[in-house]
C-alpha cells in the first residue's frame, strides 16, 4: 500500500512542511509501526521561481519525487454526489473510488455526500461561505494540510453541513495544499442536483 504527499513548492520554500511531515508521519505509525522518511532530507531544490506541485510518493520501503509547474484545474460547477461509506481517512495513492464518483459526475467536480452530510471533492476540502463565515464540514474525508492550517488560524470553522441546506449559502471555496481559500471559489448557483451513486 503507498500514500502520497502534495505538496506547494513556492517562492523558494516548501510551504506547510511540517504539517505534512506530521501526515506523513502519522500514516507510517499506523501502517508501518515507525516514521520512515524525512521530507526535509528527501526533497529536491528547484531551481524555478514558478509554483510547483511536489508529489512525493511513498510505503515502508521506498518512495519517488515528481515536481511539475502547478496550473489550477477550471473548475466551474459542480454536482452534489451522494454516495456510501467509503475511507480516504489517509491519502492512499489508489484513488479509484474518488475518480470513479468524478467520472459519473455531470459537472467539473464533485461534492461528496456520505449519510447525508458534505465530506470533500474529489481532490480538496471545502469551505461554504454563509456571508458571515467560511464553514468547513466537520467531518471530511481526509484532514487536509490547508484545512488544518485555516482551522488554527481562525480563518475557517468546522460544521456538520447538510447536503439539503447547500443552498442556503452564497459560494464554495476548493481548498488543498496547492489552493488557498478564495483561489477556486464556485456560486452556489453553479452546484447541480443531487445524484445518487451506490
Amino acid at each position: 500500500m503507498r500514500f502520497i504527499e502534495s505538496i506547494c513548492y513556492q517562492e523558494g520554500v516548501y510551504q506547510n512542511l511540517d504539517l505534512h511531515q506530521e501526515r506523513l508521519n502519522n500514516t507510517c505509525f499506523n501502517f508501518f509501526g515507525e516514521s520512515l522518511h524525512n521530507l526535509s532530507d528527501l526533497l529536491p531544490k528547484i531551481d524555478d521561481a514558478r509554483k510547483h506541485k511536489v508529489r512525493f510518493t511513498y510505503d515502508n520501503s521506498d518512495y519517488t519525487c515528481e515536481a511539475l509547474p502547478y496550473a489550477k484545474l477550471p473548475i466551474q460547477s459542480l454536482q452534489l454526489i451522494n454516495t456510501t461509506w467509503f475511507d480516504y481517512s489517509f491519502k492512499y495513492e489508489d484513488r479509484s473510488t474518488l475518480q470513479e464518483l468524478l467520472s459519473s459526475a455531470s459537472a467539473d467536480e464533485v461534492i461528496i455526500c456520505i449519510d447525508g452530510l458534505v465530506t470533500d471533492c474529489s481532490y480538496a476540502n471545502l469551505a461554504f461561505w454563509d456571508g458571515k463565515n467560511w464553514l468547513t464540514p466537520e467531518r471530511p474525508l481526509l484532514e487536509g494540510v490547508k484545512r488544518s492550517l485555516l482551522l488554527s488560524q481562525g480563518k475557517i470553522k468546522k460544521a456538520a453541513i447538510l447536503c439539503d441546506e447547500i443552498a442556503a449559502f452564497e459560494k464554495v471555496s476548493l481548498i488543498n495544499a496547492m489552493l488557498d481559500l478564495g483561489d477556486i471559489e464556485i456560486s452556489i448557483s453553479k452546484v447541480l442536483k443531487t445524484q445518487t451513486k451506490t
